[in-house]
């Protein structure tokens, strides 16, 4: 399990919860039903992993992503200051919850008052959500942790009494390592593509991506039917391709596929979410997880868990219309959503009426 972390680079966390959340997701698409005693034990007792803001990440890689915690206490983040500012204004806020953690150790959200004096301005869900902004933003700047979870709301700690300590790299061997890394994670990229892989995107260079082509360690790639240059690690060109086959669903933030253009690319399959699209609008469906079915998109499954009687409810099943349709297909799709209910606790699945059609050439 963490091998797998370390080889994509990170988990993303999304509070949408249709059917399990995401990272629990992205594990099990690619390992298979897993014990989440596993995963619990690497982030809250090993602390091989740890919780940024909206990531899972190795705590090995922490001298690199320290570099962005830094950057963010010098203003340079994408909020250009506002953040600072905003914590300055709110200093007593931010004392009252530094000292509260010191003298009583970790604390949930509820355990904070809200003493800021200045309410955090946004047009979105965190206008003056005050506590929870500044929680937030001291996880940003380093100097908060989560150091557990209860229902599933953070358990806030100290940074300091949670991950070891370390230096961060210098900006050019930051740049060298997140660059490595995304191509690592992504196997096959131009520059733009790399530069939006959510755990490195914010490091990678030119630069470093030459340096990493002149010293042999990755390659130029030409790539039938487009202009632009793509790059892939000496290494993952030299390695032999898997021939296991096997059927699995993709929950929609999953790091094969959250680059949209990227998916089209690499599947010919046009895929977005449509969470905020009406329903009588949607194609897919609300929580629609693409199928990866030899090595290819095929389709969706929309399902829902229904945890009040434990049970899947496949909403939706979207093929492509190049997609096989063979009873062995078939079989595949149904054995990857019956492990996904095993996984998520349900007992029973059901299927829309009038399912064949969904498999029949059109």
């Amino acid at each position: 399990m963490l091998e797998t972390v370390r080889q994509i680079g990170y988990l993303q966390l999304d509070p949408t919860n249709v059917v399990a959340r995401n990272h629990l997701l992205i594990l099990w698409s690619r390992l298979g039903p897993y014990d989440r005693a596993v995963l619990d034990r690497l982030m809250w007792k090993d602390r091989a992993l740890y919780e940024t803001v909206s990531l899972i990440l190795p705590t090995e890689d922490r001298p690199l992503h320290e570099v962005r915690v830094r950057a963010e206490r010098r203003g340079e983040g994408p909020y250009k200051g506002r953040i600072n500012a905003w914590v300055k204004k709110n200093d007593r806020l931010r004392r009252d919850i530094l000292a509260r953690i010191r003298r009583e150790g970790p604390l949930p959200i509820t355990a904070f008052e809200d003493r800021a004096s200045h309410g955090w301005r946004s047009s979105g869900w965190t206008a003056d959500r005050n506590v929870s902004q500044m929680l937030s933003f001291l996880l940003r700047l380093g100097h908060l942790s989560t150091g557990g979870r209860a229902g599933g709301k953070r358990v806030w700690t100290l940074s300091d009494d949670w991950l070891p300590a370390v230096r961060p790299l210098a900006r050019g061997a930051a740049a060298r390592h997140a660059t490595e890394r995304a191509l690592r994670a992504l196997g096959l990229a131009t520059l733009k593509e790399l530069r939006y892989s959510y755990a490195f995107g914010w490091f990678v260079t030119a630069a470093a991506l030459e340096s990493l082509v002149r010293d042999g360690t990755a390659a130029r790639v030409k790539v039938e039917g487009f202009r632009e240059p793509h790059f892939a690690l000496v290494s993952a060109l030299r390695a032999r391709a898997s021939d296991r086959e096997r059927t699995t669903l993709l929950s929609p933030f999953d790091n094969l596929i959250i680059q949209r253009d990227r998916t089209e690319k690499l599947f010919g399959m046009r895929y977005r979410m449509e969470i905020y699209v009406p329903k009588h609008l949607r194609v897919r469906g609300f929580w629609a997880m693409p199928i990866l079915h030899r090595n290819e998109l095929i389709g969706t499954v929309d399902p829902k868990m229904d945890r009040e009687h434990e049970r899947l409810e496949v909403l939706r099943l979207h093929l492509e219309r190049d997609a096989p349709r063979d009873r062995s297909t078939r079989r595949a799709i149904e054995d990857a959503v019956e492990d996904l209910a095993a996984f998520v606790g349900a007992t029973d699945v059901t299927w829309p009426k009038g399912i064949a059609s969904s498999y029949s050439r059109r």
